[in-house]
């Protein structure tokens, strides 16, 4: 059954580690699907955020299987999203990667921080489709009319999930949405720019006002809540683009991910499997540790009583 709604919705990140054959499989099942595909530069470790990419693309030939990819996914006439979302990049090191880029790859968009927006529309003479990262400042209701009109489209998740006045409140703003769906981050989080221990402060901190279960309920986002989500907003097309986080990642991670949201999946058939599978639909590190203790009935009461 092909699911019109989600046509061309779905963005996600591309793995070094996933082989090509395996995107190839991704493209055969669900390319009408897919609308984009992100990708850090291939421009040192400052360029990356998680260790275990920086190992990725230090690889011998990552750089020539990343274009592979990439070409890949532009031959299915898929977007290419570059994205710079790590902190304390040099001005020169910045201009120097977006000139590398160039010579590597024609993107479509570029995803990045506030503090590099000047630079990018410099470097392309303001003829680029400009992205907000989730890792800028965090984006909440009582700064949602402060947004840098410099960009084209805005990265947002926690608990614009749950709220659909929220986004339209985006869209009534002449921006584009991009809807974070699995990221797993805590409503209450300062930012990424604090750093991980801000992070695991949070955690701990919520552990002592809501249960595991609670906290993993209010964070994750089941298909279910996309499909009541989707059918809320009807037929005035408020998001653009629907974000998986997947990397690190592997084929079968993003299989089920993208199998499970666009076809309304159960999420008890994937726990029942294995129970680590709850990091399909939540990915904060934090809460992995509990998944073995989670009873799912539990989650999905919990879960209904958030959209009430």
């Amino acid at each position: 059954m092909k699911e019109k709604r989600y046509e061309k919705k779905f963005s996600f990140g591309i793995d070094l580690d996933i082989e090509l054959s395996d995107y190839k499989k991704i493209i055969d099942k669900y390319s009408p699907y897919i609308s984009s595909v992100y990708f850090s530069l291939p421009s040192g470790d400052k360029f990356h955020t998680r260790n275990k990419m920086k190992e990725e693309y230090k690889k011998a030939g990552a750089k020539d299987k990343l274009l592979k990819i990439l070409n890949l996914f532009r031959a299915a006439n898929i977007k290419l999203e570059a994205v710079i979302n790590q902190y304390n990049i040099e001005i020169e090191e910045l201009k120097k990667a977006l000139c590398d880029l160039d010579n590597f790859i024609k993107v479509d968009s570029i995803c990045c921080l506030d503090e590099y927006v000047d630079i990018i529309l410099e470097h392309y003479s303001n003829n680029i489709y400009l992205i907000s990262s989730f890792n800028n400042n965090p984006l909440h209701k009582e700064n949602i009319n402060k947004l840098n009109n410099k960009y084209n489209m805005i990265v947002v998740g926690k608990e614009f999930m749950r709220e659909p006045e929220l986004l339209e409140k985006i869209k009534e703003q002449n921006f584009d949405v991009k809807l974070l769906i699995n990221n797993g981050c805590a409503f209450n989080c300062g930012m990424c720019r604090s750093g991980r221990g801000n992070c695991i402060k949070t955690f701990e901190n919520n552990k002592k006002r809501f249960s595991i279960e609670e906290l993993y309920a209010m964070q994750s986002f089941f298909p279910w809540e996309l499909d009541r989500l989707m059918n809320i907003l009807g037929d005035k097309n408020i998001i653009d683009e629907i974000k998986i986080s997947s990397r690190p990642s592997t084929y079968e991670y993003l299989n089920d991910c993208l199998e499970s949201y666009i076809f309304n999946k159960g999420v008890k058939e994937y726990i029942e499997k294995d129970t680590y599978n709850y990091h399909l639909f939540g990915r904060q590190a934090n809460l992995i540790p509990y998944f073995k203790e989670f009873n799912y009935d539990n989650i999905e009461k919990i879960k209904e009583e958030l959209w009430n």
